[in-house]
């Protein structure tokens, strides 16, 4: 098989060879073994590294097999994200979602192009937090847990400026303040929030990175959605807080 493949995560087996956990296009999520990669002068040599974008061929005689990696071009190696912390700790909370939410041997072609989207826009650091809110709200998307901003979950009125909102992460719903007054003790979602959710769950991918998220806005969105994530996934993301550390929040 020759695809299209995204490096999620690389890990050392015996004395040469390496176990690569890879996103393919024609296969989704993907483990392969690369007999002899740490001694390889030609084959492997600067293309396993994490989040570079490859040209594969490999084989394995089955399903949920582990693979044979044979060959590794490179495609792109996105070396800026490699170099800088901060946009290195933020490729590490898309690699973790997809390892969480990636399927063996089920192609994804919208979260395929989503994830490399993601990964240019970082690679070029364009408002690179705003990136993986961004990656995050259409990711929960394209796995079937869109969020619901558009009513409150219990009375079902679409969102106005007249009420307050908080989200609710079990369900992905939003709750007005007119139907739970006591969770707004703690502060509620801004409007402007909400709304740049909603645009960034419906604009086109080639204008997703038109939308800018700063200041308030872009931490109440990291903040929900680092929520959601724990809930969907029921467990804490790692890499998120090592991500804090360079970020902030």
């Amino acid at each position: 098989m020759e695809t299209e493949a995204i490096v999620l995560d690389c890990s050392d087996h015996g004395e040469s060879d390496v176990i690569v956990s890879l996103f393919s296009r024609e296969a989704g999520r993907l483990s392969a073994i690369a007999k002899g990669a740490k001694k390889s002068k030609r084959r492997f040599v600067n293309k396993l590294e994490l989040f570079s974008f490859l040209h594969v061929s490999c084989s394995r005689k089955n399903t949920g097999d582990l693979a044979f990696l044979a060959e590794a071009d490179l495609l792109a190696s996105f070396m800026n994200i490699r170099q800088d912390l901060e946009l290195y700790s933020l490729a590490s909370v898309i690699g973790e979602f997809l390892l969480l939410g990636l399927s063996e041997d089920e192609p994804d072609e919208k979260v395929f192009r989503l994830s490399l989207w993601a990964l240019h826009h970082l690679d070029c650091r364009q408002q690179p937090r705003a990136i993986l809110v961004l990656f995050l709200i259409r990711y929960f998307d394209y796995l079937g847990y869109r969020p619901d901003l558009e009513t409150c979950s219990i009375c079902q009125t679409p969102v106005t400026t007249e009420r307050q909102y908080t989200f609710h992460p079990n369900g992905g719903r939003i709750i007005c303040s007119g139907c739970n007054p006591e969770k707004f003790r703690g502060g509620a979602l801004s409007h402007g929030t909400l709304k740049i959710l909603r645009a960034a769950q419906d604009s086109p991918l080639e204008r997703l990175h038109r939308l800018k998220l700063s200041g308030p806005i872009l931490r109440e969105a990291l903040s929900l959605l680092h929520n959601y994530g724990r809930t969907l996934f029921q467990r804490d993301i790692i890499s998120w807080k090592t991500m804090q550390k360079y970020i902030g929040g």
